[in-house]
């Protein structure tokens, strides 16, 4: 699949004791599902990680059956993990690897995924308390944030099917096209409809408006505006190979703010995966997303796709 030659997923052990591949929840299943589904398709190699906390004997336990029970969740993490890998694996011949990790889940997948810009993180999100910032949780933000490949937080929903409707996201620029090619290469591994949105944030017709034109020399304006960049967005798909889909591609324009044309797509389109761009350049890169992920982030019902610019450099060493 195009910019991807790897993928590591993250997986949650379940909530209780013993853990069982069966009992994973709705996120974890869905995200190994779907990079298995990519892996079988691509023939790419998987891995499978999940991490543990440090043995922590508490207030009035004790060192040693901290480490004993700490030793029994290794042996259940790393049974989860082999089950796994004979479910999806076998008879796709995947190559999968299985690490049982200790720490901070993030900084272990950053590990695992290393600086390749062409390793993908999978891993399941679910929201973790009321504050909105805290949808996608703190492993998913820092994911975002410091990996240098593409990066796919998987929510599941309740009427989750084999079907992905898929909405990519261009500005028109270099990364735009590598969004078209990711989403296109996605669509064909994965069953899908593809849409492909570009939101013209429409500044200069701010300006115009504010030197007196008129209501139809304004309407004329955006019609023209909106005409180029659809030419522009089918200049891009033509660098991608969208014809072998068997669904085929739909292509939107729209104008305004692009955090709101983005949510309003997801929702007359009933979206369930948005590929985006972390707008993340030179000496901050890894610090911020970009405004419009920024605010995504705290507002999206759906799975999320954030990939980083060519010259992203992740400030973190593994």
């Amino acid at each position: 699949m195009y910019l991807v030659k790897k993928i590591v997923v993250g997986i949650e052990m379940p909530p209780s004791h013993p853990w069982d591949a069966a009992n994973l929840e709705a996120p974890s299943r869905l995200a190994v599902r779907q990079a298995f589904q990519l892996a079988a398709s691509a023939k790419l190699p998987v891995s499978l990680v999940t991490v543990l906390p440090e043995p922590n004997a508490g207030w009035f336990g004790s060192a040693e059956q901290a480490r004993r029970d700490h030793e029994v969740a290794l042996t259940e993490a790393n049974s989860v993990l082999q089950d796994l890998a004979a479910q999806y694996a076998t008879e796709s011949n995947i190559v999968v690897e299985c690490v049982v990790g200790v720490g901070k889940p993030w900084m272990e997948l950053l590990r695992v995924a290393g600086n390749a810009d062409d390793t993908m993180i999978i891993c399941g999100s679910r929201p973790v308390g009321a504050v909105s910032r805290a949808l996608f949780g703190s492993t998913g933000l820092k994911l975002l944030r410091y990996a240098c490949g593409p990066v796919w937080l998987v929510k599941a929903v309740p009427d989750d099917d084999d079907r992905l409707d898929i909405l990519a996201t261009t500005d028109l620029t270099e990364i735009g096209g590598d969004i078209l090619g990711l989403s296109v290469g996605l669509a064909k591994c994965i069953p899908s409809r593809l849409s492909v949105l570009h939101v013209a944030e429409g500044t200069v017709e701010r300006y115009m408006r504010r030197t007196g034109v008129s209501v139809e020399q304004l309407e004329e304006m955006r019609a023209r505006s909106i005409e180029e960049a659809t030419h522009r967005v089918h200049d891009q798909l033509a660098q991608t190979d969208f014809r072998t889909l068997e669904n085929g591609v739909q292509v939107k324009v729209a104008s305004g703010p692009a955090d709101v044309g983005i949510l309003n797509a997801i929702q007359n389109l009933n979206i369930n995966v948005v590929v985006m761009a972390s707008q993340a350049r030179g000496g901050v890169s890894g610090m911020v997303l970009g405004n419009t992920a920024e605010t995504l982030l705290s507002e999206v019902s759906c799975s999320l796709i954030v990939i980083k610019p060519d010259d992203f450099k992740c400030p973190l060493q593994f």
